[in-house]
């Protein structure tokens, strides 16, 4: 083990536009389970807190949201944990999805304005050929004083060794922060709650995933079996009785693969009550958000 003088310890930024792989970035170098995947839009909807330990330092990762443009208040909330990330990083990995040619100024002005080293993922390399991937270094290298670009498969776990040991070298010289046998930091009412919308954001397409979510309002032990009574709400009776499906088909599938995600999470048998609410508008809710954001 390194000394305690050169023990290096940080907090670092994932962010990137939506669907960039962040979140499929922090579970791999976790080796867990820390945030939800999804090729929905704005799957991430508040901060995670990942960690990773190792002999040369900790690395304290937050997962964002995706960046975008607010519609609602819940995009406005979104935002502001993008800023409050980038604003107590110490490091900024910045995400963009290779196959995504867009130069976006509006991101990249968030940088300028966190003033981080910053360094520059190129994600989904195994998608393309090398001669495309070329092409994204040389296009992005003159938008931004990059520490470096590194271009990565963070499903195929390509050149994410790299990114770590990179981040270690810029990383402040100090103490851990946490245990070293610490992972992810969220309460278990959030984390239950996200491995059910990661279910349900598999059944629905079209506007659905924006216009859900999932709030567990009781985790109980029973000994050997856990229950869990969660609430989705949805903001029309038309999409209550999307997610309800015919007699009740789309909200059992929802059920059941959430079951064997928590089965597996707690490691004992799982009840799952699951009920579909209506609260119209909830999105411009001051009052839902901050219940919602602060479980």
């Amino acid at each position: 083990m390194n000394t305690v003088e050169q023990r290096r310890a940080g907090y670092v930024a994932l962010v990137g536009r939506t669907n960039a792989g962040k979140s499929t970035f922090l579970n791999a170098v976790l080796e867990a389970k820390a945030a939800i995947i999804s090729d929905r839009p704005q799957t991430t909807r508040k901060r995670i807190l990942g960690v990773k330990t190792s002999a040369r330092g900790q690395i304290v990762f937050f997962d964002s949201p995706g960046i975008h443009k607010p519609l609602f208040k819940l995009n406005d909330r979104m935002m502001k944990e993008v800023h409050g990330i980038l604003e107590d990083a110490d490091v900024v990995l910045y995400f963009i999805d290779v196959n995504d040619d867009r130069e976006d100024e509006f991101v990249l002005s968030l940088l300028r304005q966190a003033a981080k080293p910053t360094f520059l993922l190129i994600n989904k390399i195994d998608t393309v050929r090398k001669s495309k991937i070329l092409e994204r270094i040389d296009k992005w290298r003159l938008l931004f004083p990059w520490r470096e670009i590194v271009p990565i498969s963070a499903l195929k776990m390509d050149n994410v060794d790299r990114v770590l040991d990179l981040v270690l070298t810029v990383l402040p010289v100090g103490e851990y922060f946490y245990p070293e046998d610490a992972c992810t930091f969220q309460s278990e009412k959030h984390y239950v709650a996200e491995l059910i919308r990661e279910q349900l954001l598999g059944e629905v397409r079209d506007e659905l995933p924006f216009a859900t979510t999932v709030v567990v309002e009781e985790i109980t032990d029973k000994g050997r079996v856990i229950f869990v009574r969660a609430e989705v709400y949805v903001e029309t009776q038309s999409q209550k009785k999307i997610i309800i499906g015919r007699h009740g088909s789309l909200t059992k599938r929802i059920g059941e693969g959430s079951r064997r995600e928590l089965e597996e999470y707690f490691g004992k048998q799982v009840f799952i009550d699951l009920f579909i609410k209506v609260v119209p508008d909830w999105r411009n809710s001051s009052q839902f958000l901050q219940q919602m954001f602060d479980s």
